[in-house]
């Protein structure tokens, strides 16, 4: 059985959008979330595949971010989680989110977007 062209571009639609669900947000979409909006960094890492690896292993890929900044000797990576109107929300899902991915919940850092903005301003992104 043959699709209609019509049938054809919705299939591949459908499958291009459950594509986009599975992967990690970049910076670009942090730079286009409200400055005044709250995130929970989660890691700084040395290596990107492991980031991209951290978030993937998690149902809702999607609500992770990664974007890269200078250190002193090399570029890390950051993977954060969500967007809060406020700190406060961040503040209560930080130890429900730490106990997902199997980190203290003290090292998860409840951040402003404008400062993570900032950040990845300061970097040449991939």
């Amino acid at each position: 059985m043959l699709l209609s062209r019509a049938g054809l571009i919705f299939l591949l639609w459908c499958l291009i959008g459950l594509t986009h669900a599975q992967t990690v947000r970049d910076a670009e979409w942090l730079l286009r979330q409200d400055p005044k909006a709250f995130t929970l960094q989660l890691v700084t890492l040395s290596n990107a595949d492991q980031v991209s690896r951290m978030a993937q292993q998690h149902k809702l890929p999607d609500e992770f971010a990664r974007f890269r900044v200078q250190g002193q000797n090399q570029l890390l990576y950051v993977l954060t989680y969500g967007v809060f109107k406020e700190a406060a929300r961040a503040e209560r899902r930080r130890a429900a989110i730490a106990v997902l991915l199997g980190l203290p919940p003290e090292q998860l850092w409840v951040r402003r977007m404008e400062s993570v903005q900032r950040a990845i301003r300061t970097t040449l992104q991939q």
